[in-house]
């Protein structure tokens, strides 16, 4: 009997895996043949006949595509660090202040998260119209914060929830002030989150298509927004270059931002470490 419910665990256990790797296969094949494509010389897009980087040096020498791909980066790097500013503070008053309608404040910097983009999108554009900005690189810049936001001011207020106070109560114990310990205490020990937080929002900005097709002018336009033109109305080798070149900066960003992260968890070890050794006896 024993022996039955051991082989049919085993069984159970074979299909889930095969399961798995079929979901695995089904989502990422696509990418791999993406890749692949972008280095063949055929015409069409779905073929391969040799190897050849005929369709990057088209990229490269189109102008559209390359003013496009540097608007994006702009944007981002823009977008990016207003987000961090912002989310960072958030995340302070949030995690160590407690006040009235604390979680209403939470909740809609959240929102952007859990609220579908196309929603975000038509609202934040009907703001702006009432206030008069124009469509464009403003207009970007403002979106693509919003929907940065949530994520820096969770990443940081993780780490917060486990930081270790008693390094900031030393530093003050020593006669430094709030402000001095923060800078030369707290903002250093947060730092790996905060870039965490940053390289996430970046990667955000610059994949989003959503939204910016909604915020973007004829002249302004992204390379998500560039893309999805090509593909409605252009369809080329050069696209599968284009997702390429994309996939490999969010390869980069989620690189750095593991990086990062194992970083965060040695100095988060460190920082236990240290408070051990404060609590024992000299």
């Amino acid at each position: 009997m024993n022996s039955v419910r051991a082989s049919h665990r085993t069984l159970g256990f074979h299909l889930l895996r095969a399961l798995v790797i079929a979901v695995y296969a089904f989502l990422f094949l696509p990418i791999v043949a993406v890749v692949i494509l972008s280095f063949g010389d055929n015409i069409s897009i779905i073929s391969f006949s040799r190897w050849s980087l005929k369709w990057y040096r088209d990229l490269w020498s189109n102008t559209d595509i390359m003013a496009a791909l540097g608007f994006s980066l702009q944007v981002g790097v823009a977008s990016t660090l207003t987000a961090t500013v912002i989310g960072t503070a958030a995340a302070f008053v949030l995690v160590r202040q407690r006040f009235f309608g604390r979680n209403l404040v939470r909740a809609a910097l959240f929102s952007p998260i859990i609220v579908p983009e196309i929603i975000i999108a038509v609202a934040l554009l009907s703001f702006l119209v009432l206030l008069r900005v124009p469509r464009g690189i403003d207009s970007l810049i403002i979106g693509h914060t919003l929907l940065i936001l949530p994520y820096v001011t969770s990443i940081v207020s993780a780490r917060l929830y486990g930081f270790d106070r008693k390094l900031e109560e030393a530093a003050k114990n020593l006669g430094a002030p709030a402000w001095r310990a923060l800078a030369e205490i707290t903002i250093p020990l947060m730092m790996p989150a905060i870039v965490a937080g940053a390289l996430i929002g970046f990667k955000v900005s610059f994949d989003e298509v959503v939204g910016s097709l909604f915020w973007s002018s004829v002249k302004q336009q992204t390379l998500p927004v560039k893309v999805f033109a090509m593909v409605r109305y252009e369809l080329t080798p050069q696209v599968n270059a284009i997702g390429t070149m994309m996939i490999a900066i969010s390869l980069a960003a989620l690189a750095t931002y593991e990086l990062a992260l194992h970083r965060q968890r040695l100095q988060r070890a460190r920082d236990s470490e240290e408070a051990q050794r404060a609590d024992l006896p000299a």
